[in-house]
């Protein structure tokens, strides 16, 4: 099922928790490391392409049994993970440039 198939209020559900897991992680990423701009982690973390990353990642963490709790700090942490090696990738493009 996609979410175009879902009906609203399960919708607004889902909306409501993949907010929450991207807020929870800027949160997260910013209390660990407090020179990173919490606005704009927040910002990355809600967009489109990052919605949606956390939605299939906890939709699929739900449908393998997981709870919704555990379904939500894997999606978070996978979105965290994914972010830093982008991170790290620019970083290190950016550095051979330079070089």
């Amino acid at each position: 099922m996609t979410t175009q198939q879902l009906p609203a209020l399960i919708a607004d559900q889902l909306g409501e928790a993949v907010g929450r897991i991207a807020g929870f992680a800027a949160l997260s990423l910013h209390e660990s490391f407090p020179h990173l701009d919490l606005d704009g982690l927040v910002e990355t973390f809600t967009r489109d392409s990052a919605t949606e990353f956390l939605t299939k990642r906890y939709l699929s963490g739900l449908d393998s049994g997981k709870t919704p709790g555990e379904a939500a700090g894997a999606a978070g942490a996978a979105l965290i993970r994914a972010w830093a090696d982008a991170r790290n990738a620019a970083r290190a493009q950016l550095d051979a440039a330079t070089a």
